[in-house]
């Protein structure tokens, strides 16, 4: 961390010395570690920052602070991962991935919405239980619904421009993106549903019930995506559309698609051929395309 030179030493130290002790992670019980970074008790050490109230002792006062620091974050992380919250209960959810996941990354941001921004790769590096691929899966998800609420939009292509012949003809050679608040999956259970189910009872409901039914006989494609009415919307979606979207996600034209489809099999090339026209009707009426890259500032 960086400071302004023209800060007071004292003050420095005052500040390094409270962000140190509010973010070391309290116990069980919700209470602060009772020993200091330097050994000293912190019964002892409060006393030299902080002032008494008249009821409250200097330890007391600073753990008051460690403890809204920490219900704060985890109370975002809750929010912003319901389902994976669901899968947990409060309390395994905050020992087990919440608390550590904090340790190792802490807010980097002045918005809280981009707390968990890291958190499906900690998963994939610090989570080893036999329902690693189920809570990874069920985490992606859930920070696609966070994500695409505040994420920004790019001006879409519209019907008007795909029904003007002359606009149509400049639109086949120009580079087509998704609108970043789109999120495409590919999943071998149907987590939409699981989801949905889910939440409509809280963490807590879910310890002593059975978890929903988790579907899972097919390859499931879906689209997760912010609607004209700012809700968050999702749909299946067919392999080739699924394919042709992904193409999209970079940045692509459609002759660029078109060429790459024609060296795919039968069955998908010639989906996509029958179906080229109405999906980007659909994807246009939807506002899922864009010409262009730069982005109108986040919600």
């Amino acid at each position: 961390m960086t400071y302004d030179a023209k800060v007071p030493t004292l003050l420095k130290r005052e500040q390094q010395w409270f962000g140190g002790i509010i973010g070391r992670p309290i116990d069980e019980d919700s209470r602060m570690n009772p020993i200091a970074p330097s050994g000293e008790p912190m019964e002892i050490e409060a006393a030299d920052h902080i002032a008494p109230s008249p009821t409250l002792r200097p330890a007391q006062r600073i753990q008051i602070y460690n403890q809204q620091y920490w219900w704060r974050l985890l109370n975002t992380l809750h929010d912003s991962f319901p389902m994976l919250t669901r899968l947990f209960g409060y309390y395994d959810f905050n020992k087990t991935i919440g608390i550590p996941y904090l340790v190792k990354n802490p807010p980097h941001h002045w918005s809280l919405n981009l707390l968990g921004d890291h958190l499906l790769q900690w998963l994939e590096g610090c989570y080893h239980a036999k329902d690693k691929k189920l809570v990874c899966n069920a985490a992606h998800l859930d920070w696609a619904f966070s994500h695409s609420f505040v994420a920004g939009q790019r001006p879409p292509i519209t019907v008007e421009q795909l029904s003007n012949a002359e606009e149509r003809e400049q639109i086949l050679s120009q580079t087509i993106y998704l609108q970043p608040h789109i999120h495409l999956f590919q999943m071998e259970h149907h987590l939409f549903n699981f989801r949905n189910e889910f939440l409509k009872e809280n963490p807590e409901y879910w310890l002593t019930n059975d978890f929903p039914k988790l579907e899972r006989d097919k390859t499931y494609l879906f689209i997760l995506y912010r609607n004209a009415k700012k809700d968050i919307s999702w749909k299946e979606i067919s392999l080739g559309e699924y394919h042709l979207l992904s193409f999209f996600k970079q940045g692509a034209t459609i002759e660029n698609a078109c060429d790459w489809l024609e060296k795919q099999d039968d069955t998908l090339c010639e989906e996509a051929t029958n179906n080229l026209q109405l999906w980007f009707q659909e994807w246009s009426q939807r506002g899922w395309l864009s010409l262009s890259p730069s982005l109108t500032p986040a919600l």
